[in-house]
């Protein structure tokens, strides 16, 4: 990832983007969550590429992307065009340090989950 250093150093902790028509949730990589949101335009049917890095899709219908921040909590509700909840849970703020080493400042953290399906 060309961006994942800068999201280190910075201690980003949340990625949202959503240029490929589809929903994707990724397993952490090195602290932080890609969430790929992307799928209110013209849907890929079928487009996922399912790998060990994949938490979580959807490709089969337009969906969106709920996201509440609550103090530390980072919650989330992914819902179809026909109303079905996709994929949903809470990020939770932990103070630890990523896999660089890096001493954490006040503003740093890592997040532990609760995700449902």
């Amino acid at each position: 990832m060309l961006l994942e250093p800068i999201f280190i150093k910075y201690g980003v902790n949340v990625v949202i983007t959503g240029h490929d028509h589809v929903y994707e949730r990724l397993t952490p990589q090195k602290g932080i969550y890609y969430f790929v949101a992307g799928s209110a335009g013209q849907l890929r049917k079928g487009n996922i590429r399912r790998s060990d890095a994949t938490a979580a899709f959807f490709d089969q219908d337009q969906s969106f992307m709920l996201v509440e921040i609550a103090g530390s909590d980072f919650h989330f509700q992914v819902i179809s065009r026909t109303g079905k909840t996709v994929d949903s849970g809470v990020l939770y703020r932990q103070r630890q340090p990523r896999e660089t080493g890096r001493t954490l400042d006040g503003d740093a953290s890592d997040w532990a989950d609760t995700v449902s399906h």
